[in-house]
């Protein structure tokens, strides 16, 4: 009776070690389309495999070698039509941060371009070792980066696919780019300026005057208050002579003075002095009776 209950014991503990260990070997040994969403599930190797969770079925002993990625790359790189009609594929690589640019900021990047399927680059801001800045929505540059970099952000790195309607056309730029080309761009978001709008109005021309009849009134009433009381006396009677046009009409309300030379208490009486002087020297009568 013990030997029967250890034997069962032992089958017991080999059926549980088969069925953790047969759906990681599946897992790390079936082909990588099954991986990719081929095939819905592993193949049933064995009944008890068949029966094992799901979220068992996926893990992988530490003993065993990663043969196979758990995932193929069409999971962790997706690509998406950006236009609908599959001329403009972007595959993200890095994701970045922050808004998209929106039409007329300025974005500086770096990029490596080469013809869809060849490995020879036909230009490379890297390789000349500065960044590539334009301004979005000029058409300085194809439709497929106009596209392409509306949709990333700042430090984001992604691969831009451009057929030829959305690249060169059915010109091409010979002798770099054939006619009817699809390129493909590795591209790198650097930086963002966006443009300053226009102001157009006057509340956008002075956001901080009062707009409002309350706020109008507040700072009319502000105005006032802050204004200097009436000097009385000789004070007073100077600040009067001020405000006449002759007196005051260089001075402004902070009391600042033009240059002297400019100061028509010393201009004025000079231009007397001055007339009067040449004409007494220019022959004025000075007395007797002619003969």
């Amino acid at each position: 009776f013990p030997f029967a209950v250890a034997v069962a014991v032992a089958v017991a503990w080999m059926r549980l070690g088969l069925m953790l260990l047969l759906p990681a070997l599946a897992w790390a040994l079936v082909p990588e389309t099954l991986h990719c969403g081929a095939v819905k599930r592993l193949p049933a190797l064995t009944p008890a495999v068949s029966r094992v969770p799901r979220s068992v079925a996926q893990q992988r002993p530490a003993f065993l070698p990663r043969i196979l990625p758990p995932r193929c790359a069409a999971d962790v790189e997706k690509s998406v039509d950006l236009v609908g009609d599959g001329g403009v594929l972007k595959t993200v690589k890095v994701e970045g941060s922050g808004s998209v640019p929106q039409r007329g900021a300025t974005v500086e990047v770096h990029y490596e371009g080469k013809l869809l399927g060849s490995e020879t680059q036909f230009d490379s801001s890297r390789k000349r070792g500065k960044p590539f800045s334009f301004t979005l929505g000029e058409g300085k540059v194809i439709g497929g980066w106009e596209v392409g970099l509306s949709s990333m952000r700042v430090g984001e790195k992604a691969t831009l696919v451009c057929a030829p309607q959305y690249a060169y056309g059915a010109k091409g730029m010979p002798p770099v780019i054939p006619p009817s080309s699809t390129l493909e761009f590795e591209v790198e978001l650097l930086g963002v300026s966006e443009a300053q709008a226009d102001a157009s109005t006057f509340a956008e021309d002075n956001p901080f005057s009062p707009r409002t009849p309350g706020d109008i009134a507040q700072a009319y009433e502000k105005r006032l208050a802050d204004k200097a009381p009436k000097r009385e006396g000789l004070e007073g009677l100077l600040d009067w002579a001020k405000s006449i046009y002759i007196f005051g009409f260089f001075t402004d309300e902070k009391g600042e003075l033009p240059p002297w030379y400019l100061n028509p208490l010393i201009t004025f009486p000079s231009i007397f002095v001055i007339v009067g002087i040449g004409f007494w020297l220019g022959g004025a009568p000075r007395g007797g009776h002619p003969r």
